[in-house]
């Protein structure tokens, strides 16, 4: 079951909590940003995918328009 848009990014807080303070090894922090830097590439990829549907604008007819403010 994929993670929920809230659920990644609380996990990538407390990863960061955890690199900020410091009491974990050399080999463990790398382990926690790979991690880390995973979670931020499926968040960002999420964040377009909504980017992209929320610039369109279903026209009348039911197709779907970017949408521009003019």
């Amino acid at each position: 079951m994929a993670k929920k848009f809230e659920d990644k990014v609380k996990e990538l807080e407390e990863i960061i909590t955890v690199l900020e303070n410091g009491d974990v090894s050399l080999d463990e922090s790398i382990k926690k940003y790979t991690e880390a830097m995973k979670l931020v590439k499926e968040c960002d990829d999420e964040l377009k995918t909504v980017e992209d549907k929320i610039s369109k604008i279903v026209s009348e007819n039911g197709e779907l328009k970017d949408f521009t403010v003019e």
